[in-house]
C-alpha cells in the first residue's frame, strides 16, 4: 500500500509538471516533443512486443514486418500526442473545436436526442478518444463518460478532473448501474469504450479472425433501455486536426433472441466496424494493450527439416497440445497448425546461421534480415504469411531458424532433441534421457523418443489392414519393422538373412504370420531378399517395400494388428514408436558388429532393463518370439505413459 501511495505521489507530480509544460509551450512544439517521447517509449517499453505481436496476429501475410513496426511506433507517438491534448483540456473551448474538428454524421443522433431519448456512443482506444467526450459536450451533446478506475487514486482523480473540466459527468466502472440507466433515461449520451479484453467471462466475438473477449456491459445497457448504440470514431488527420465519424446505429437483435445471443450480436457488429476502421488507419488504434489476452485461439507452426522421424516427433508435441487444451474445455477448432518445410539457400548459409547463433548465444541481431537472407524465397514467404503463437522444430539444423521465427512472431518456442547452443533461449526443450541433459525449468526429459501414438488410430488402421488381407484374428501376428543404414550402422547381409529366416522358421512351426514393412533407408539388397523370401508366402500375407510403394497407414496398421513387434534397433524413433503401441517389442541389431552410438546403446540398454523391450540375436530370436507371444508384457507402455505426463508439463509452459 505504501508503495502505491509513493508511486501515486510521484505520478501526480509528474503529470502536473507535464500539464504546466503543455500550457506553456506552443501546441506544435508540444506535439513534436510528444512524438519524440512516444518514440523513446516505443523502443524502451515491453509494450512494443505486445504491439508487434498483435499486428502480426492481425496482418500476417498482408504487410511487411517493417511496416508493422512503423505502425506500432506511430501508434505510440499518437498516444503521446493524445496525452498532450488531455493535459490541455481546460484550455480547449468551442472555438478550438469548431476550428480543428470536423464532425461527420452528427445529424444521425439529433432525432434521438430531440425525442428525449438517450444514446450510447461506443468507441475504442482509437485516435484521440479522450477528445470525443469534450467535443460532444462543447457542440451541444452532453455526455456521461464511463471510466476505468486506476490503481493510483490521486492521479486518477486529477485526470478525471481534466476530463470533466467542461462539465462532463464521470461515472467510474464499479459504480451502481442505476447511474448509467438514469443518464440514458434523462436523454443524455453515455460514452463507452469497448475494445479491451473482457476476460474469460466476457462475450466472445470474431475480431481479426480470432475469438476475442469483449465486455458485455454496453450491450446489456442498450437492451435494458432500448437506447441506440452509435459507433463513433475520431481520426487524427494532422497534429491538432481531427475528424469525428458517427456511424449508423447498430441493428437491434430480433425479438425472441436470448440475452446472451442479443449481446453477442451487438458486440459482433461493433467488432466488425472497429476492424474496418483499424484497417483504414491502423496506426490510430492502440496496439500496445493485450486485446487477445483471453482468446482461446492458438496457432502452432511446425518447422520441418524434411526428415519424417523429426516431423513425427513435432507432431507428437502438437498432439499433446491438442489433448491438454481439450482437457481445458477448449474447442478443437481453436487450435490450428501449419507445417513448413524449411529450405535454405545453400548449406553454407545454414551452417553460418547456426555458427553465429552459437557465438551470440541465441541473441543474434537483425533477426528479420537474417531470416530473409538465409532462407529460400519460397520458405521465407511461407513464414511471412503465417502468424504463430508457438513454434516447434526437431533437429539441430533448425535451431537457429526456430529462434528467428520465434522473434519474428514474438512467439513461444519448442525444440525437440538436445540443442547445441542457447538452451535458455527456448521456452521448452524436450530431450530423451539418453541425451543426458540436466533438468531445468525449460528442459523436459522423456524416457523415449517422442512419438505420435493414437490408440484409436492404431485400432482403426489395424482393422483396415486385417480386412484388406482377409486375415483371421486367431492367428498369432508378428509385426516386422525393418529400418536401414545410418552413417554409424550398416545392415550386414548374412546377419539380417539369419534374423529373417529364424522369424520364418518360428511362423512355420507355430502357425504365426508376419506383417512386414521396410523403410526408405532399407538397402536394396535387403528389399530384394525380403521380397524373395516373404512375398506371396503363406507366412507373410502383408509386405510393403517402402522404396517401391509406401501406402499411408502401413506402420500404424502393423503396430495395431500385431501381437508382437520385431524392430531393427538402429532407429530410436522406430523402437520408441513400437514401445508406445503397448505391444511386446523384440529389438534386433542390423549387424553382428553393430557400432551404435553410446547414447543409442544406452537407450536400448535402459529400455531392456525396464523390460520395455527384449533384445535378440539370430541365436535367441526363436525363443524370444515364443516367450513374448506366450507372455504379454504388461509393463510395455509405462515409458510412453510417463512421457505423456512430461509433455503435459511442457505444454503448460508454452500455452
Amino acid at each position: 500500500m505504501k508503495k502505491i501511495l509513493f508511486e501515486d505521489a510521484l505520478i501526480l507530480k509528474a503529470v502536473k509538471i507535464l500539464r504546466a509544460l503543455a500550457q506553456a509551450l506552443p501546441l506544435k512544439v508540444s506535439f513534436a516533443l510528444a512524438r519524440g517521447v512516444g518514440t523513446v517509449i516505443f523502443y524502451l517499453s515491453k509494450r512494443r512486443t505486445i504491439a508487434y505481436r498483435n499486428l502480426r496476429a492481425g496482418f500476417a501475410g498482408e504487410m511487411s514486418c517493417a511496416k508493422m513496426k512503423r505502425i506500432a511506433r506511430s501508434s505510440m507517438q499518437k498516444l503521446a500526442m493524445s496525452s498532450v491534448e488531455l493535459l490541455r483540456f481546460p484550455e480547449i473551448d468551442e472555438a478550438y473545436i469548431r476550428k480543428n474538428i470536423r464532425i461527420l454524421g452528427g445529424e444521425k443522433i439529433d432525432r434521438e436526442l430531440k425525442a428525449g431519448k438517450g444514446a450510447i456512443f461506443l468507441t475504442a482506444h482509437f485516435g484521440c478518444w479522450e477528445l470525443l467526450n469534450l467535443t460532444s459536450n462543447l457542440v451541444g451533446y452532453p455526455m456521461v463518460v464511463l471510466t476505468r478506475t486506476q490503481k493510483h487514486p490521486r492521479s486518477n482523480e486529477f485526470l478525471n478532473s481534466l476530463r470533466a473540466s467542461k462539465g462532463n459527468q464521470i461515472i467510474r466502472k464499479g459504480m451502481p448501474v442505476r447511474e448509467i440507466l438514469k443518464a440514458l433515461k434523462r436523454g443524455k449520451i453515455v460514452g463507452m469504450l469497448s475494445d479491451q479484453d473482457g476476460g474469460k467471462n466476457g462475450t466472445f466475438v470474431q475480431f481479426f479472425n480470432r475469438s476475442s473477449s469483449s465486455p458485455s456491459g454496453v450491450a446489456t445497457f442498450a437492451l435494458r433501455t432500448n437506447a441506440p448504440i452509435f459507433p463513433v470514431f475520431i481520426f487524427r488527420e494532422d497534429n491538432e486536426k481531427h475528424r469525428v465519424e458517427v456511424g449508423d446505429p447498430l441493428h437491434r437483435p430480433a425479438d425472441g433472441s436470448s440475452p446472451e445471443a442479443a449481446e453477442r450480436e451487438l458486440l459482433q457488429q461493433f467488432a466488425k466496424i472497429l476492424e474496418s476502421n483499424i484497417r483504414r488507419a491502423p496506426d490510430q488504434w492502440l496496439w500496445a494493450h493485450r486485446r487477445w489476452k483471453s482468446t482461446p485461439n492458438r496457432s502452432i507452426l511446425i518447422l520441418s527439416d524434411g526428415k519424417p522421424g523429426h516431423l513425427n516427433q513435432s507432431m507428437a508435441f502438437l498432439k499433446a497440445i491438442r489433448e491438454e487444451r481439450h482437457l481445458q474445455g477448449i474447442l478443437s477448432e481453436h487450435t490450428v497448425f501449419r507445417t513448413i518445410e524449411i529450405e535454405f539457400k545453400n548449406k553454407f548459409l545454414k551452417d553460418l546461421l547456426n555458427l553465429l547463433m552459437r557465438l551470440c548465444r541465441g541473441y543474434l541481431p537483425f533477426k528479420t534480415w537474417f531470416l530473409q537472407y538465409v532462407l529460400s524465397p519460397a520458405s521465407f514467404h511461407e513464414i511471412d504469411q503465417v502468424y504463430a503463437d508457438v513454434v516447434i522444430s526437431c533437429g539441430s539444423s533448425l535451431l537457429g531458424i526456430n529462434l528467428l521465427v520465434k522473434a519474428y512472431n514474438q512467439a513461444k518456442s519448442v525444440v525437440i532433441m538436445k540443442p547445441a547452443f542457447a538452451v535458455s533461449r527456448f521456452d521448452a526443450v524436450i530431450v530423451p534421457r539418453h541425451d543426458k541433459m540436466q533438468k531445468r525449468s525449460n528442459v523436459f526429459v522423456t524416457e523415449t523418443v517422442l512419438v505420435s501414438s493414437d490408440e484409436n488410430g492404431l485400432r482403426a488402421e489395424s482393422s483396415r489392414l486385417l480386412e484388406k488381407i482377409k486375415l483371421s484374428n486367431g492367428l498369432p501376428k508378428i509385426g516386422l519393422l525393418v529400418g536401414g543404414d545410418t552413417p554409424q550402422v550398416k545392415f550386414r547381409k548374412e546377419h539380417f538373412k539369419r534374423i529373417l529366416r529364424e522369424a520364418q522358421r518360428y511362423c512355420v512351426e507355430k502357425g504365426a504370420v508376419i506383417l512386414a514393412t521396410s523403410s526408405r533407408r532399407t538397402p536394396l539388397w535387403a528389399d530384394d531378399f525380403m521380397k524373395r523370401e516373404l512375398k506371396g508366402s503363406a507366412q507373410c500375407p502383408f509386405l510393403v517395400i517402402a522404396n517401391e510403394s509406401n501406402p499411408k497407414g502401413t506402420v500404424p496398421g502393423i503396430l495395431g494388428a500385431s501381437d508382437v513387434l520385431m524392430v531393427s534397433g538402429e532407429s530410436m524413433s522406430m523402437v520408441s514408436e513400437a514401445i508406445a503401441s503397448g505391444k511386446p517389442v523384440i529389438v534386433f541389431d542390423p549387424s553382428d558388429e553393430a557400432n551404435l552410438k553410446s547414447k543409442h546403446e544406452e537407450f536400448l540398454q535402459r529400455m531392456s532393463e525396464k523390460e520395455m523391450i527384449v533384445r535378440a540375436c539370430p541365436e535367441t530370436l526363436y525363443e524370444s518370439m515364443r516367450l513374448q507371444l506366450n507372455s504379454k508384457n504388461k509393463r510395455a507402455n509405462t515409458a510412453y505413459l510417463n512421457d505423456l505426463e512430461v509433455l503435459k508439463l511442457a505444454v503448460r509452459r508454452v500455452i
